[in-house]
């Protein structure tokens, strides 16, 4: 479950929307009774305290993670800040409205990156060398939808998800499965995540890595006029709705 993260004190920063409801609700329950259990620190993405919610209707607690962020993740799902506003590079050139292309590199498909124009970092780390960048680039491949062991049917469903034309995607499918060597895979991906633009990027990504199963099912909830507003990206097997 992920809700925006803003200033709540001169220094610290907290859920702008309280959930209506927790993440074992399920239809025919009675309505959850959420309050703030505890805030835990987080070694790892996105490096600041987060906030722990407890329902007093189900007697269990849950993380209330900012947005971007996922259960175990070090780095954010999307180029985006806490508060879910598009962040831009500053590295890159100008777009005709002023901003650059959307930070890609800070996000977990920074490997991607790195592979092509870092191609000897930690060269001398064998168990890095080894298995966390082969990880993190096939990681990302299911999540874009060109890894090869995904069916015809789940990569058709993300390229749905992130609405890149199926054929568009089953190209870079072939040539990821043809590519030899991190650098060849990571041009694959970042062509890829060049194709997907700057518009709803969390929304889109969220619900392509749930049909990958890369992650479970994602509620966001957001600010609406009636308190908060949900909106959920069934996980791999789950029920939509």
């Amino acid at each position: 479950m992920t809700a925006p993260y803003v200033p709540c004190s001169a220094a610290a920063l907290g859920p702008a929307v309280m959930p209506r409801c927790c993440v074992h609700a399920v239809i025919g329950d009675e309505a959850c009774e959420l309050v703030v259990h505890h805030v835990r620190a987080r070694k790892t993405g996105p490096r600041i305290p987060v906030t722990v919610l407890q329902c007093q209707t189900h007697r269990r607690a849950f993380t209330l993670y900012p947005l971007g962020h996922i259960p175990y993740g070090r780095l954010a799902v999307a180029p985006v800040g806490l508060d879910g506003e598009l962040v831009c590079s500053t590295q890159s050139e100008s777009k005709v409205d002023g901003r650059g292309e959307p930070a890609w590199r800070a996000t977990l498909f920074g490997p991607a990156f790195a592979a092509i124009h870092e191609p000897t970092v930690k060269l001398t780390d064998p168990r890095w060398w080894a298995t966390e960048a082969p990880e993190q680039l096939a990681r990302g491949a299911s999540i874009l939808g060109v890894h090869p062991e995904l069916s015809v049917q789940a990569a058709d469903a993300i390229a749905f998800r992130l609405e890149i034309p199926r054929l568009v995607l089953r190209h870079a499918a072939g040539e990821y499965e043809r590519a030899r060597g991190r650098a060849a895979r990571g041009q694959v991906l970042v062509a890829v995540l060049s194709q997907l633009g700057d518009a709803c990027l969390l929304d889109r990504v969220l619900a392509a890595g749930a049909c990958a199963g890369c992650w479970g099912t994602v509620t966001r909830w957001d600010v609406a006029s009636r308190g908060a507003r949900g909106r959920v990206f069934p996980g791999r097997g789950a029920a939509a709705g």
